[in-house]
């Protein structure tokens, strides 16, 4: 778990950095607007410089995502069932993680992890669900709210820049190129974080689904699991992988800024239901 957290910690940098770059393009973008003749193509060049860098980071981000999910999903079940015998895919799946990751992973190792304190069995299996969903809608709503602000924001100081623009901007059918361009860019930017929103929302509805479905299964004991509860949690494991697979990993400031509240809001729930 470990491996995959800072795997996932790493793939959420580099989201971070590519949002960084997405505001360097705007700015440039605002910047071509007011400067005329051929210095006017300038800003726009640094514009589609730091927008190409930005989806370069968002699809190496994206491959990290990708292991750091997989470790995830593996960490959870191994912890939960026990040892597996696939030990060369394992293996492989490590060695996929960056050296970075696996040397911050070493300092980073927390046995207490899950609060689950039942043995390896299906009936951890669960309460590992439970605790991930519950972590899982809260953090993606968190991400989802932040961001829609910051793209508000962002929506407000565009409309106003075209507005103080339309008067002042120098005319001239040479700069139309430039600014075309920029406009492009900064119309990508803004499709870029609202789609990540867009994911953010859509993964938050999928785990209150599955956390409604774990409900059911709550006081089920091992032997009624077994017997008839296997399938239906598995459905719901397979239905949590997908939901947490398509959205970019909430951002680490956010993780840090909720943890403590989570962790007490979880320990309250558990302790209710005991």
């Amino acid at each position: 778990m470990a491996l995959a957290h800072e795997e996932l910690a790493e793939a959420s940098c580099g989201y971070r950095r590519s949002r960084q770059l997405q505001v360097v393009t705007f700015a440039t973008s605002v910047a071509s607007i007011f400067i005329s003749g051929q210095y006017a193509y300038y800003p726009a060049l640094v514009a589609l410089i730091s927008q190409g860098l930005s989806w370069t980071l968002r699809a190496r981000a994206g491959h990290q995502q990708s292991t750091g999910d997989e470790g995830r999903m593996r960490g959870l079940l191994l912890d939960a069932l026990g040892p597996t015998t696939e030990h060369i895919d394992l293996a492989n799946l490590v060695n996929r993680i960056s050296s970075g990751a696996r040397a911050r992973a070493t300092e980073s190792v927390d046995p207490n992890y899950f609060a689950s304190k039942a043995p390896p069995g299906v009936v951890r299996l669960r309460d590992h669900l439970q605790e991930n969903a519950f972590w899982g809608k809260s953090l993606y709503g968190a991400a989802a709210d932040r961001y829609s602000r910051l793209l508000g924001a962002f929506g407000v100081a565009a409309i106003a820049v075209v507005l103080i623009a339309i008067p002042l901007a120098p005319h001239g059918e040479s700069l139309v190129l430039a600014r075309v361009l920029v406009t492009a860019l900064t119309a990508g930017a803004a499709l870029t974080q609202i789609n990540e929103i867009l994911s953010w929302r859509s993964a938050k509805s999928k785990i209150e689904t599955v956390d409604r479905r774990l409900e059911v299964l709550v006081t089920f004991s091992e032997a009624k699991l077994m017997s008839q509860g296997i399938e239906a949690l598995f459905a719901v494991f397979g239905d949590y992988c997908v939901a947490t697979a398509t959205s970019p990993p909430v951002p680490r400031s956010i993780y840090l800024r909720q943890r403590r509240h989570l962790n007490d809001l979880w320990d309250q729930m558990r302790h209710r239901t005991a």
